[in-house]
């Protein structure tokens, strides 16, 4: 799965916000936001009354050097906290799994389908090869993952089958109308929520993020749509983080 930009209609606080002018990595692009956090991949800045996060590798080089200078990690276990994760993720997957144990219980699972052959997984990975068994308004959703530096499983995210924008008001909604009820169902009343995303503030490979709840081991799940090229699905993504929600005032 492509690393997506992250954008959460949430609310903040302003202050101690460093506002500056930033540009993408070629230098042809650039916008002015505060600097909220950064955690050595990702970085989270307030643009407006939006909140974007995301893979500090896609900024120039100057904000990049700038990131190190003035909001340096404290240690390179900072970036990757916690190391081994514990507490449910999807179906019967834990964060902290090993690869193995992912691959062992991913193919006895009766929620997902698909796979493929131990030769192919070491050439192309297990993102995108399994799907959920039955469709979710409508759509099949792909799983995707994320691993800690310690190779155990950090965080899980599904991404229903791609659409055309002309089906972006109609089955993606409501495939995001099922996942909101199931995730609540799941996990209680979310600690945020907001309307459908609008797709016109949708751009290439970012997401829009909806919902957030937290689950009883404190771990994060977010509910969104995304843009990839002229494509448009839902994301949720579950992770062993920590997200805090921030209300727009």
């Amino acid at each position: 799965m492509p690393k997506f930009l992250c954008l959460l209609t949430i609310a903040t606080s302003t202050i101690g916000l460093e506002a500056r002018l930033w540009r993408s990595a070629k230098g042809d692009q650039q916008f002015e936001a505060d600097h909220i956090s950064n955690d050595g991949n990702l970085v989270t800045l307030k643009k407006g009354s939006s909140i974007v996060s995301f893979p500090i590798a896609k900024l120039h080089e100057v904000d990049q050097a700038w990131l190190v200078e003035n909001h340096p990690l404290a240690s390179p276990s900072e970036i990757d906290t916690p190391a081994s994760p514990k507490g449910a993720a999807f179906d019967t997957l834990e964060f902290g799994d090993s690869r193995k144990d992912v691959i062992a219980k991913l193919k006895v699972s009766k929620m997902v389908e698909g796979g493929a052959a131990n030769v192919m997984i070491a050439r192309i990975g297990l993102n995108g090869t399994y799907r959920t068994k039955n469709t979710i308004g409508g759509l099949h959703c792909y799983l995707y993952f994320d691993w800690t530096k310690n190779d155990t499983l950090r965080e899980v995210t599904l991404r229903s089958k791609v659409v055309e924008r002309g089906s972006y008001g109609g089955m993606l909604k409501n495939n995001w109308k099922e996942m909101a009820s199931v995730l609540t169902m799941l996990h209680g009343r979310p600690a945020q929520g907001a309307p459908y995303p609008n797709s016109d503030e949708l751009q290439d490979g970012l997401i829009l993020c909806s919902h957030l709840w937290r689950t009883e081991e404190g771990h994060s799940v977010l509910l969104g749509t995304g843009q990839e090229g002229k494509k448009y699905s839902v994301i949720v993504r579950i992770t062993s983080e920590r997200i805090e929600p921030v209300v727009l005032e």
